[in-house]
């Protein structure tokens, strides 16, 4: 049975794997029927080739996209990681124009293990609509 810190440790990978885009480690921790519950923007997908494509595109667009963890802790067997997204935006990303400008935003993951220490599910509440102000898809409070 893996330990609090070792789901931790795992967690981190994970990260660090999404930020670097190295995908392929994602198949050492992550269960192939890897399930995500997200929000608005992605609200459900199943399957650890599915989250290798949604980073990849992501990856694509902001290629020196960084995931930083701000606070993580773990119970039982689940992780909470909140994490700051930063990258310079290089491609068209839901419709919008590359502009070389640099956006940040936060996102708050909860993920469950197995007794194995495999991510097997994933809970995510992101900053879409600060996200989505900074690209310029939405307006600003305020004008």
């Amino acid at each position: 049975m893996a330990t609090t810190q070792q789901n931790i440790e795992t967690v981190r990978r994970f990260f660090d794997a999404a930020s670097t885009a190295n995908f392929d480690d994602f198949d050492n921790y992550m269960d192939e029927q890897f399930v995500t519950h997200g929000d608005a923007l992605f609200p459900f997908f199943r399957g650890r080739d599915g989250m290798k494509r949604g980073v990849g595109g992501f990856k694509n667009a902001f290629p020196d996209a960084r995931l930083q963890i701000e606070e993580i802790f773990a119970e039982g067997n689940k992780v909470m990681a909140h994490v700051r997204v930063t990258g310079h935006q290089e491609k068209e990303w839901l419709g919008v124009p590359p502009e070389g400008k640099e956006y940040s935003w936060t996102a708050t993951t909860i993920i469950r293990f197995d007794d194995d220490g495999t991510m097997v599910e994933r809970w995510v509440i992101e900053d879409e609509l600060g996200m989505m102000q900074q690209l310029g898809i939405m307006p600003r409070p305020g004008g």
